[in-house]
């Protein structure tokens, strides 16, 4: 079965899935140097391609910082330590490629007027390096001849060697009898795999410079060298760039050296970009985040027709296609298909299956066409359906091949619609629209029933978990019609863009990752770009390892130093952390573990033990106090949080965890005094104004003697305004404070103290400036005299948005951090 896009061009075409682990080794791909450097892999590929033992060891990667060729990129120069493997002695063919095209392997490279994509198909070219193949396709080919693309480090050792040869064929200048550069071959061309053997590597590999870029598999991050592990290192977990080596035809003699390093769009294909395989097998770690199902390719400018190079993309309109899926025939002898389908630009579309026009109409919202016609008698192929998506007026075309279905005893309805409402607290309405009246009695969401009701006979309306899988949700129906007909439908569709913010929530927390001390910066949707992380003004790389997740380091300070981490967005004052620096193992092979007591959760503030370790490469499997089961949340990383530690407050007790393997390690904690008000535990629900001169805030705390009646004294300042606070009057540990707007504010501190108590408890809001800056407009309204506490918002009694919207001719739910409920101007 094939679950592959074949796409052809013309003229102006393109065609076009948080929990955070950190990377550590990855023995699936390297073996594991801590396994055995010294065995010997059998290649594992089923193509015939010839392969090279790389026996593995110790190399320096990157570029000394006197090198004045090196991108910053290739810093600090580092040592790595790899097993050994199997590398195709040559890059893959045209015709190693077509065999896997004609297999239905491949996607079929876009033939191009000149230049080395002109190539593909002519079997005069077929032992001429295949280009026009974006990383997806590489990686495809790959797989299906039983082998991976090579990790960058693998790739490096592979045309340096042991001893980080400049070059791979040594010191020596690069010049047209070692490599194919730029001026070699006038115009620019490739040259046959194998052309030139004076330019070989250690190991005897052909072309590790020049020729062509060679995708390999690394996501690509600028500064990856800064933190990269020293034994079998895969790269970031996640990026937006797949890494490009050895330099191509268009490349200036620099790009020869065997540490250059680009970063390139995978889902773009270029003229001077190519690949190699590994021999062996892949298995990515849970946490990875992989390349989406797209394909996107640029129309070459009329005035070179022969595509662009990698280091110099254009950047044009495009046309997409993606998912595709085709219904069982209805008993009229009639089926749908449903293709995904976007552009950048006003386009008509023509579909036909297997030769037959069908009538389609396009979705706007969920980017669907959705298509109707006659099942073929006749198909090209016997379980799958040839469907050709033409776009007008550009005259493209992507060839689709969805399965033919098999389980055809229930039908799909036969028009169909859905329209999505932005997710709320974790929670999304979705309205079905159908043709023929159906009554379901089966509605799921990533297997997950959800609650529905029927508006009318076509009509249905759900509320859903936030359950999405990549960029969308995927649902499943069941129901029968009037007539008893059972019908069955898999819709899925993409999640909602442009939504409110929710939470912007954003952590600082000490990490070792690997052997380094560093900060993981963690932080959700609504934040701008990310623009730098310093730790006591010194700017810090930052690798990303997950969306909102980031690794920052080195952390210079000794542990247990308290530093100041500055997190900057683009456009907004940066905000501040205080982290102590962690104390983190040598070596990054030898297993440690920190148990910490934690009051946990904020709103409501009890025992917890916070268990790190390291490596992370095993989940957490149990979790006990003393014999009591906890229940941990996976914070990533080797870090659980794990409330619910029974016992009394100072009392010791024995943390014990253990792993997947079933290695156990304990550790003895003494049960933190969760009682009274918990530093760091207390929410801003809300903050607001009255009028365009006052402003207020609430605070939750959580704390449920904290009701009208309680002799307590609050203090709130922002260092510019002192506010007045009370006890909410319905919200038991909810405070109300206002007082005067303030126009350039500092960290705000709220302090509370109950009579009896020998100090005050306070907590410090360092985001409260780009809250207060965040405020919307008021009604202009006269002040009185003293302000006081004002009245409390009626709404603000609501403190979730289904309670809230219950009340809509009253209230509105405020999405901007901190959500809350308020009243209607």
């Amino acid at each position: 079965m094939r679950n592959i896009s074949r796409i052809l061009m013309g003229v102006g075409l393109v065609l076009l899935l948080a929990a955070f682990a950190a990377a550590c080794n990855w023995p699936s791909i390297g073996g594991g140097a801590g396994a055995g450097a010294d065995a010997t892999p059998a290649p594992t590929n089923t193509d015939g391609a010839e392969t090279i033992l790389i026996p593995g060891g110790t190399f320096w990667m990157g570029s000394d910082e006197t090198d004045a060729d090196a991108g910053d990129d290739e810093l600090p120069r580092h040592e790595v330590t790899l097993a050994a493997f199997n590398i195709y002695t040559h890059e893959v063919t045209n015709g190693m490629y077509a065999d896997c095209v004609a297999a239905g392997g491949c996607i079929p490279v876009i033939p191009l007027e000149s230049g080395p994509q002109s190539h593909y198909g002519d079997p005069a070219y077929a032992e001429y390096p295949v280009v026009g193949v974006n990383w997806n396709m590489a990686r495809d080919y790959c797989a299906w001849a039983g082998s991976r693309l090579p990790t960058e480090a693998e790739w490096e050792l592979a045309a340096r060697g042991t001893d980080s040869l400049r070059y791979p064929w040594g010191a020596g200048d690069p010049a047209c009898d070692l490599t194919n550069m730029l001026g070699c071959l006038v115009p620019p061309d490739t040259l046959a795999v194998g052309s030139l053997a004076a330019g070989n590597s250690p190991f005897g590999l052909w072309d590790m410079s020049g020729n062509v870029w060679e995708w390999v598999h690394d996501w690509y991050d600028e500064d990856y060298y800064t933190l990269s592990p020293a034994n079998d290192p895969i790269g970031p977990y996640y990026g937006e760039l797949k890494v490009v080596r050895g330099g191509g035809l268009n490349s200036e003699p620099f790009q020869m050296r065997g540490a250059a390093r680009v970063g390139a769009n995978p889902y773009r294909s270029y003229k001077d970009v190519g690949f190699r395989c590994v021999a062996a097998g892949e298995t990515l770690p849970e946490a990875y985040t992989p390349t989406r199902d797209r394909h996107e390719v640029v129309p070459p400018d009329p005035l070179d027709p022969g595509g662009e190079p990698v280091e110099d993309p254009d950047e044009d309109p495009w046309y997409s296609i993606g998912f595709s899926a085709a219904s069982c025939p209805d008993p009229e002898g009639r089926m749908h298909i449903v293709i995904e389908a976007d552009s950048s630009e006003e386009v008509e579309y023509e579909v036909t299956v297997d030769g037959i026009p069908f009538d389609c109409y396009y979705d706007e919202m969920l980017r669907m066409l959705h298509c109707e016609g006659p099942v073929p008698e006749t198909t090209e192929y016997p379980d799958e359906y040839h469907v050709q998506v033409h776009f007008l007026p550009r005259g493209g075309i992507g060839h689709l091949y969805p399965d033919k279905p098999t389980d055809c005893d229930s039908f799909a309805p036969e028009r169909f619609s859905m329209a999505l409402e932005c997710p709320v607290d974790g929670m999304f309405t979705i309205t079905f629209y159908y043709d023929p009246p159906i009554t379901w009695d089966i509605v799921r969401i990533n297997d997950v029933d959800i609650p529905c009701v029927a508006v009318s006979d076509a009509e249905l309306r759900c509320t859903a978990p936030d359950l999405r899988v990549g960029d969308h949700y995927e649902f499943y129906l069941h129901g029968t019609d009037a007539s008893g007909a059972e019908y069955e439908w898999m819709p899925w569709a993409p999640v909602m863009e442009d939504c409110p913010v929710g939470v912007r929530f954003l952590v600082a927390d000490p990490f070792c990752f690997e052997d380094h001390p560093t900060v993981q910066v963690m932080y959700g949707e609504g934040w701008p770009p990310l623009e730098s992380v310093s730790a006591d003004g010194v700017a810090l790389d930052c690798i990303g390892m997950a969306p909102g997740v980031q690794i920052c380091g080195n952390l210079a300070e000794p542990a247990g130093t308290e530093v100041d981490i500055a997190i900057c967005f683009e456009g907004l004052e940066c905000s501040h952390r205080t982290i102590a620096v962690p104390a983190c193992p040598g070596g990054g092979l030898e297993p440690g573990f920190v148990i910490e007591p934690m009051c946990y959760p904020p709103e409501a503030p009890a025992p917890a033990a916070s268990i790190h370790y390291w490596p992370f490469d095993l989940a957490l499997a149990a979790a006990n106090a003393n014999g009591f089961g906890l229940t941990c949340e996976d914070w990533g990383g080797g870090w659980y949080m794990c409330p619910g530690v029974p016992g009394t407050a100072g009392a010791e007790t024995t943390i014990t965890f253990c792993l997947a393997d079933g290695m156990c390690l304990s550790e003895p904690m003494i049960i933190p005094d969760c009682a009274g008000a918990a530093a760091g535990g207390w929410r801003m629900s809300a903050i607001g104004c009255h009028d365009e001169l006052h402003t207020y805030f609430m605070i939750d705390t959580g704390l449920a003697w904290l009701v009208p009646g309680v002799e307590v004294t609050f203090t709130a300042s922002d260092g510019e305004t002192a506010y007045t606070c009370a006890i909410h009057p319905t919200v038991a540990g909810r405070v109300y404070c206002a007082g005067l707007r303030p126009d350039s504010p500092d960290a705000l501190t709220f302090c509370l103290q109950r009579a009896g108590d020998p100090a005050p408890t306070c907590q410090t809001y360092p985001d409260y400036p780009i809250w207060v800056a965040g405020i919307p407009p008021c009604a202009s309204a006269p002040p009185p005299d003293d302000p006081g506490v004002p009245p409390v918002d009626p709404c603000s009694v609501y403190t979730d948005a289904n309670s809230c919207w219950a009340h809509k001719d009253s209230c509105q739910w405020i999405y901007t951090e901190p959500q809350h409920c308020e009243s209607i101007p």
